[in-house]
């Protein structure tokens, strides 16, 4: 009983004096953002323990984030995996007994600090290519403010062939050509900037101007159509480059009436009465019609430089006039008058009969 007694005493003891022994570790936590700065949700997240191998995982949450506890203390290396390819990792990530290392990942940061030398190279010769094609540009539009213009047209070749993806430098290699007035190789380069950027209401309106220069007016009215087509604001102004072109071609009826839709779209265009005026004295018939326009044009720039040849012209219209001359306004409201005579007579007839 006495050694019973003593064996109960000495397991008594060691219960005393025992120490519970608990593994020392501590906790990894952090946030993940993908390539758009977002949280990366589900990315898996592998943890792998330096010296001691052992192997840890845990996913993102739908915030990003994410949480492992209960890892032993030590050096550990956290890797970022998406769509089953390592996106980043941080091989130095060390863990604390008690304590917990938040470590994030941003993907957008590591893929531009993770550029391979060849992208780098991409990179460094797209740089230099660009400041070369800027170069040329900019000695061409030095050489155009000269009115060097066969340097110009030289230039801008240069620039196109080093970047035949920019359709600003074939709009002004086009009008470096027409200034020269080569006006079917600027067509050509119109054509090719249009090619490039189709709804550029403007290349439309120069390549109409190039084609009538060249006598191609079927073209150019078509160019220039749909130059107004793509920008209504300015159709008047297309419209209005369309008569000159058909003016300089002799085409004087044609140029009469693009003046008068110049004017529809833009009755303020006083330049635009001037040149329809003036289109008026292509035929002895319609001389007379210039006087009116001509002396609106006159109310709107009674100063203006092609003031004094209005004028003149006014006078040349007049003693062209056959006697007893009435406007076109003249006209259509006595037709009217007219007409409405006639209707009252037709009437009274019938009122008569019955």
């Amino acid at each position: 009983m006495k050694f019973v007694t003593k064996i109960l005493l000495l397991l008594f003891a060691a219960m005393l004096f025992a120490v519970p022994s608990f593994a020392q570790t501590g906790n990894i936590e952090g946030t993940v953002l993908d390539t758009d700065g977002k949280p990366l949700v589900g990315a898996t997240i592998s943890i792998d323990r330096q010296g001691i191998t052992q192997h840890f995982e845990v996913k993102t949450d739908r915030n990003g984030k994410y949480l492992h506890a209960g890892l032993p203390t030590g050096n550990y290396k956290v890797t970022v995996t998406k769509d089953g390819k390592a996106a980043t990792n941080n091989p130095n990530v060390r863990v604390t007994f008690g304590g917990s290392t938040k470590t994030d990942f941003d993907l957008r940061q590591a893929a531009a600090q993770g550029a391979s030398d060849e992208e780098r190279a991409k990179v460094a010769e797209e740089k230099a290519k660009q400041e070369a094609v800027k170069g040329s540009f900019e000695a061409a539009r030095t050489a155009m403010t000269a009115k060097n213009y066969d340097e110009a047209i030289r230039l801008f070749k240069e620039a196109a062939d080093k970047d035949p993806t920019q359709h600003v430098i074939f709009a002004n290699l086009a009008d470096a050509l027409s200034s020269a007035r080569k006006y079917d190789d600027a067509a050509a380069m119109y054509r090719k900037a249009i090619e490039l950027k189709p709804d550029e209401a403007a290349y439309h309106n120069n390549l109409g101007i190039v084609l009538g220069n060249a006598g191609k007016v079927e073209e150019a009215t078509a160019a220039l159509q749909k130059a107004a087509e793509l920008n209504p604001a300015g159709a008047g102004q297309s419209y209005y480059n369309l008569g000159a072109v058909l003016t300089n071609r002799g085409r004087t009826k044609e140029a009469s009436d693009a003046f008068k839709k110049a004017i529809e779209l833009n009755p303020q265009m006083a330049q635009a009465y001037y040149q329809l005026g003036i289109s008026y004295f292509g035929s002895p018939d319609t001389i007379p019609q210039a006087i009116p326009v001509l002396q609106k044009f006159l109310e709107m720039q009674p100063t203006g430089q092609d003031a004094e040849a209005a004028k003149q012209l006014i006078e040349a219209a007049k003693q062209a006039a056959p006697t007893g001359y009435k406007s076109e306004k003249a006209i259509a409201e006595e037709k009217a008058a007219a007409e409405k005579a006639e209707k009252a007579k037709a009437d009274a007839e019938k009122k008569k009969k019955r």
